[in-house]
Order: structure tokens, then C-alpha cells, then sequence
């Protein structure tokens, strides 16, 4: 085939872009963690469906900006390891604290948040919990002076309320039609801004799984 030099030239016009530059994408809008510091944020899923893998996103995104993350759990369950390191996750840069429920739990987040350790606090919840104006105003106010993000991790219906007033970003994932694995984030509030869009994703289930 003979060199066409008119396509030699529009070759090189085309960017060439390597792969060790391409980042994933953040979870973007309200979920972004430019959009979740400074306040406290929670996300709902009525049966274990993709509030993890969503959440994980909001980890990586922290990671890759060079902000220490997290994770406070209130029972005995936290997320799979494997998983997240699947995700993209340094594992040796997440600092898991166990606490015996909820009193327990804030208080190690409000020890965190206050001590400008962490840019992200991640609190799993479990079950129900009834949390206080003035407690969760005292995490507001500490988050805010800190510049750390909070995120609730909770079990519970999208008809349910949020834990409180203060939160001020609230999301809910649920499955998205008969597809399994194929979820809706729905923002059902935001404070600082008008709530975005439905995000869609479609996450792999674990290998054990597959």
C-alpha cells in the first residue's frame, strides 16, 4: 500500500495520551470531595446494593489528592479488604478504627476531625442510630474549622429521614432496574447547591462472586 502523505500528517495531529496519566473518575457533583469538605454528608442504602463501591470512589479521590482518610466502624462488620484494593485503594494509607456503637463512634470521629489528621472521615453506622442536633453540630463545627469531610455511612430506606439537620448532603443508592449490580445514587439533598442529576453506575461484584 502506498504512504498516503496526507494521512501521515493528520496521524500526527492526533494527542497521544499515556495510560499511567488517565485517573479515574471522581464521584463528581455533590459527591465530589471539593463539594464534601467542610460538612457532614450521608449515604443511605436499604440493602447492601453499592453504597460501599460508591463510597470507595470518594477514597480513591481523597488518595490521589494526598489526603489521609478514616474509617470509623461501629460494629464488628467493616468493608472487604480485597475489594477495595481491587478499587485502587492503598490500604497502608486507610486507618480502620473499631468502636463499640455509637456513643463510641463519635467520639473517635470528633477526636479525629479535631485533630487535623484526616481530610476524610468515613463513620459506618450498621444499624439505626438516633444522633442528637447538638452532637452532630459539634462534628459540623469541628469539620468546618478543620476543612475534613464526614460521611455517614447508614442502613435505612430512601422514605427514611437523615440522621439530622446538620447533614448536609444526603444520598441514597438503589438498585436501577432488573440488572443486578446496576445502581442509582439519588442526591435527595443538598444544602450548599441545587442536588444534581441521578448518578448511575454499574459495579463487578467480587471475584467470589463472579
Amino acid at each position: 500500500m502506498r504512504n498516503d502523505p496526507g494521512a501521515i500528517a493528520a496521524l500526527s495531529e492526533i494527542p497521544v495520551v499515556r495510560a499511567s496519566s488517565l485517573e479515574a473518575p471522581s464521584a463528581g457533583g455533590s459527591w465530589s470531595l471539593d463539594s464534601l469538605v467542610g460538612i457532614l454528608s450521608e449515604l443511605s442504602e436499604e440493602h447492601p446494593c453499592g453504597a460501599l463501591s460508591f463510597c470507595a470512589e470518594i477514597i480513591q479521590e481523597a488518595q490521589e489528592r494526598g489526603e489521609p482518610v478514616a474509617w470509623v466502624a461501629s460494629t464488628d462488620s467493616v468493608f472487604f479488604p480485597p475489594d477495595f484494593a481491587a478499587r485502587g485503594i492503598d490500604l497502608r494509607a486507610l486507618a480502620v478504627i473499631r468502636a463499640g456503637g455509637q456513643a463510641e463512634s463519635l467520639t473517635a470521629g470528633e477526636w479525629l476531625v479535631k485533630s487535623g489528621a484526616v481530610g476524610l472521615l468515613v463513620v459506618d453506622c450498621g444499624g439505626e442510630w438516633t444522633v442528637s442536633d447538638s452532637a452532630l453540630g459539634r462534628l459540623q463545627k469541628l469539620a468546618e474549622r478543620s476543612q475534613c469531610a464526614v460521611l455517614f455511612l447508614t442502613r435505612k430506606p430512601r422514605s427514611a429521614p437523615s440522621l439530622g439537620s446538620r447533614i448536609a448532603v444526603r444520598g441514597c443508592v438503589a438498585p436501577a432496574g432488573s440488572r443486578p449490580l446496576l445502581v442509582d445514587i439519588h442526591t435527595d439533598r443538598d444544602k450548599r447547591a441545587a442536588a444534581g442529576p441521578r448518578i448511575h453506575r454499574c459495579y463487578h461484584a467480587p471475584p467470589g462472586m463472579r
